[in-house]
């Protein structure tokens, strides 16, 4: 059974470059990255990969995560995770906030190591999961530094095909889908290699999206509906924006079902229409300009145009 909790913060609706609500839920498979703070690395020798796979291993045993799949690469980490209690974000400030303590006093430095915020995005573990963990694994390979994935040491591919075991690795997910028997790892490695079209530009997808075929995606967001509060009151959020938008734009994501990252980053045409419904509730019930709206979702003015009629366009 999957359960959601939607967590709204101050950054959600805001100008400029918003933080995005994480989604959090018992049983839900993330993909998260994060980069190195200015792009710098965020490992130097082969004792801090080491060291990251130490606090990886403690604290996905601490927060009952299960890491199906990473690639550690000098400037980024990327992870595959099941969180089975819904402590996505415990999680990662733990695994993070350690391990740069750790390397600032190694490196004798202070500051940010990694950027402000990791990007995760919520992925459906079956067919699309398999997807991202080839991604993943062929993170050493895409960077040009190795021609066989399992000549790059810190990914969890040599655990996959059994040449260096990770008890904390929990492939099951992926390699059950390659059938079962001797076979399994060789279908998984032509799989890897192989030269097939990935479905997802896993790179360019927005943080915070939901990654399935359409009956998951619809589930989750059914989901999100049904488990926000039915009221929410502006005076629990830490407001650095208008609070007239910022009510609007909760009764609005309440009214449409959906988070306001959504409405701010839609994927496809489903997710454009419901934007489009936004920006005419925002002019039509609650006064705001066409240019307004458009600052505040960093559109142009015309595209908020195209979705308000003539008598309801304010000034």
């Amino acid at each position: 059974m999957i359960t959601f909790a939607l967590t709204y913060t101050i950054a959600q609706i805001s100008l400029g470059m918003p933080k995005k609500p994480r989604l959090k839920g018992i049983g839900l498979f993330h993909y998260i990255n994060a980069g190195g703070n200015d792009r710098k690395p965020v490992f130097i020798n082969d004792h801090q990969y080491e060291k990251y796979l130490i606090f990886l291993e403690r604290y996905s045993r601490e927060h009952k995560i299960d890491i199906v799949a990473y690639a550690l690469m000098e400037r980024s980490v990327h992870l595959f995770i099941l969180d089975k209690e819904g402590k996505v974000s415990n999680f990662m400030n733990n695994l993070q906030g350690e391990y740069a303590r750790y390397f600032n006093k190694v490196a004798k430095r202070t500051g940010h190591v990694f950027g402000e915020r990791y990007n995760n995005k919520i992925v459906q573990g079956n067919n699309y999961g398999i997807w991202l963990s080839r991604y993943i694994h062929r993170q050493a390979i895409d960077a040009g530094l190795v021609k066989k994935p399992e000549d790059y040491r810190w990914t969890s591919y040599r655990a996959y095909i059994e040449l260096t075991p990770r008890g904390f690795i929990k492939p099951e997910i992926i390699m059950e889908q390659f059938g079962s028997g001797k076979n399994t790892v060789k279908h998984y490695e032509e799989f890897v290699i192989g030269h097939e079209n990935d479905p997802v530009d896993w790179s360019n997808a927005a943080p915070g999206s939901v990654i399935g075929d359409d009956d998951y995606v619809k589930k989750v967001h059914t989901k999100i509906k049904t488990s926000m509060p039915s009221t929410i009151k502006p005076k629990t959020l830490e407001l650095d924006f208008k609070k007239d938008f910022a009510e609007a734009m909760l009764k609005i994501s309440n009214h449409l079902g959906v988070a306001f990252e959504v409405l701010q980053n839609p994927i496809g045409i489903e997710e454009r229409k419901l934007r489009h419904k936004a920006f005419n509730m925002l002019v039509k019930e609650h006064g705001f300009s066409l240019r307004r709206v458009a600052g505040l979702f960093s559109v142009t003015p015309g595209t908020v145009k195209k979705a308000v009629p003539d008598r309801f366009r304010g000034k």
